[in-house]
């Protein structure tokens, strides 16, 4: 099966360099949707590891994932952050899972990229432990680091909801799973940064997400990219 990878990279210049070092040589076109005005469209341009380069006009990380998924090709439609490393097998192990035709989606987890001992084992819990507690309960979230998604389904569903800032990837995945099973493959592990993390610290940034995910798709009551600037 065919593979596109879709980077959305918003003011991104320092990180995203090594984000296409890591997608070199991998079998599948690469689409950047890249903007911002610090010379991440430059760097995207720049790399042999890119086929494409869109412009991001600064609507969100969803936004972004469907304009590249509009111009993509593959069968199989991969998704990564512009401060994420991925390993060099990244694309053949998500694209082995689709062998199997009820297969509509897959996640992986992160471990953090230069990051400290805490680091490592706080993102063992929050990004890899915390999904493999959540998604045999049908709490699935495949994150936006590291997923992939059958492209015919993906368009199916409308792909991404362009009206939600946040945890738009886990709306997405329970969107998803209504079509076919979503694997987790603990083994396909991609490395991100903890920058977030560090700025917001962790267990702030987990109780609001939390939060988050109880209102949102619990409760029913979307939040605005305000909500997760404030201390509500």
């Amino acid at each position: 099966m065919d593979a596109s990878v879709v980077v959305p990279a918003y003011a991104e210049a320092d990180t995203l360099g090594r984000t296409l070092d890591s997608l070199r040589g991998q079998d599948a076109a690469v689409i950047v949707v890249a903007g911002g005005g610090d010379g991440t469209t430059d760097v995207a341009e720049a790399h042999p590891a890119v086929d494409r380069v869109l412009d991001d006009e600064g609507d969100g990380p969803g936004a972004a994932r469907n304009r590249g998924a509009e111009v993509a090709e593959g069968d199989v439609l991969l998704f990564t952050d512009a401060d994420t490393a991925v390993p060099p097998d990244w694309v053949d192990r998500h694209r082995a899972h689709y062998d199997r035709s009820q297969v509509v989606g897959v996640g992986g987890p992160a471990r953090p990229l230069d990051g400290r001992l805490r680091d490592e084992v706080l993102f063992a819990v929050l990004s890899d432990w915390w999904y493999r507690v959540s998604w045999p309960l049908g709490f699935v979230q495949q994150p936006g680091f590291n997923c992939s998604v059958r492209r015919e389904d993906f368009c199916a569903i409308g792909g991404y909801d362009e009206e939600i800032p946040f945890q738009e990837d886990t709306e997405l995945s329970l969107r998803l799973k209504e079509r076919g099973e979503i694997v987790y493959d603990p083994d396909c592990v991609v490395r991100t940064s903890p920058r977030r993390e560090h700025d917001e610290g962790y267990g702030g940034l987990f109780v609001r997400n939390l939060r988050g995910y109880v209102r949102q798709f619990l409760l029913g009551d979307r939040v605005d990219a305000e909500y997760f600037d404030s201390d509500r």
